[in-house]
């Protein structure tokens, strides 16, 4: 990629042919190879950052794409999902891309090339990506790979933005690596290479490479940009994700959802977080949306994840799930649960996954928790037997719910009326 940064007018020839009349066949709108270009650009580019694989990055308006596109840019957020016969939570990655591998690996959705082999599972990642380590976005590059790849496999990965994804976008570097600095100042430089090669489709070159911002002067300043609230990163990895998600009788949530939050509104929460990622909150003037801010927010809450249960607050937990008719359990991340691992409290109806994988947390072995058939619990770790937390026997006997029909799918009615 290096190499090929340079000779801007030998790549063109070579793909695209000499000046003239074969450029100008190649180049037209009308044939569609403009688009065609500006594809093998996007894919290029991005094989300079993820480890070398072909990816097309869908922009904003874009519903399809090929294999390795995830979801697509403009999309609002999803709050609801069916109940699923596999379903696997991965904790905090923190930019290590090693241990975000094995974690896929240990929850058996991937082969050794790093390719979706989960079929119809859907997995959910819950959420601090960014920070404590050198390699957040080829992580992100993987994660959208698979996005698609479990999409066409009748799968499904989301992703959820957690609390170091926010102080970014608010532009709270205090958590961010040397090496990643130097990873978002390469990947600004990878970006605007492919920006300056999509010129030479343009009718107008000289105005169109004009176009192009001018290159960051230090890392923390290209950090800076693409996270910025409608910088590029942001909306190509941050923007379409949720801050909170059900699935089956599950509530995904970085830190913890209080009942005040759910009467504000599980979709509410997720569209405002959107737009405000976007850079295009309704108030010009509006800051971090309130349920993002505080040590109450969603992404910052540890009322149901302090090591010790005497300090969880297992009546306002109950409470909360009351406001989501259907749901049995909550899945939260952001609290290092070391040395015990994943783990539960408040009779189960609070499971904690984050153990501290990242190498730049504690080094922590790779954990992740899988439900089957939305009733039984289980604990997974490289080279054990996997752990049964719930048992389809303790599921049917503490979880009995009004709202909630045994045959796996939840009462939609009542949950759509509370999700507004």
């Amino acid at each position: 990629c290096v190499a090929a940064m340079a000779p801007l007018s030998q790549l063109k020839e070579w793909l695209l042919g000499s000046w003239g009349q074969p450029r100008v066949a190649a180049c037209s709108s009308s044939s569609g190879k403009s688009e065609y270009w500006d594809d093998f650009v996007d894919s290029f580019t991005a094989s300079c950052v993820n480890g070398g694989f072909p990816q097309l990055l869908r922009r904003p308006g874009e519903e399809d794409g090929f294999a390795g596109a995830g979801t697509a840019r403009n999309a609002t957020p999803v709050s609801v999902a069916p109940a699923a016969k596999r379903l696997v939570a991965i904790g905090d990655l923190h930019g290590d891309f090693e241990k975000a591998c094995r974690a896929f690996e240990v929850a058996g959705l991937v082969d050794e090339n790093l390719d979706w082999v989960g079929g119809k599972t859907v997995a959910v990642q819950v959420g601090d990506v960014l920070d404590r380590g050198g390699e957040e976005l080829q992580i992100f590059h993987l994660l959208e790979k698979l996005k698609g790849q479990a999409s066409e496999a009748g799968g499904a990965l989301h992703v959820l933005n957690g609390n170091h994804e926010i102080i970014n976008v608010a532009g709270r570097f205090r958590y961010a690596t040397r090496s990643a600095m130097e990873e978002f100042q390469r990947w600004e430089q990878v970006s605007r290479f492919g920006k300056r090669l999509k010129c030479l489709c343009s009718k107008d070159r000289r105005r169109c490479e004009a176009m192009v911002a001018a290159a960051s002067a230090s890392g923390i300043e290209a950090r800076k940009n693409l996270l910025k609230p409608g910088g590029e990163v942001s909306q190509l990895f941050l923007a379409q994700n949720p801050v909170a998600l059900v699935v089956g009788s599950s509530v995904f949530v970085h830190g913890g959802l209080h009942p005040n939050h759910l009467d504000y509104g599980l979709e509410r929460m997720n569209a405002e977080a959107s737009e405000w990622i976007r850079g295009q909150s309704k108030d010009e003037d509006a800051g971090v949306p309130w349920f993002l801010q505080g040590r109450n927010a969603i992404v910052w809450s540890r009322m149901y994840s302090q090591q010790s249960e005497e300090r969880c607050d297992c009546e306002m937990l109950k409470e909360a799930l009351q406001k989501l008719p259907g749901t049995r359990r909550m899945v939260v991340g952001h609290t290092v649960q070391y040395p015990m691992g994943i783990n539960s409290v408040c009779n189960d109806s609070v499971f904690r996954v984050d153990v501290g994988a990242s190498s730049g947390v504690v080094d922590a072995e790779p954990e992740v928790l899988e439900i089957v058939e939305d009733r039984i619990v289980r604990r997974l770790r490289s080279n054990q037997a996997a752990q049964v937390l719930v048992s389809a026997s303790d599921a049917l006997r503490m979880f009995k719910h009004p709202f909630w029909h045994w045959g796996g799918q939840p009462n939609q009615a009542p949950l759509n009326s509370i999700v507004k």
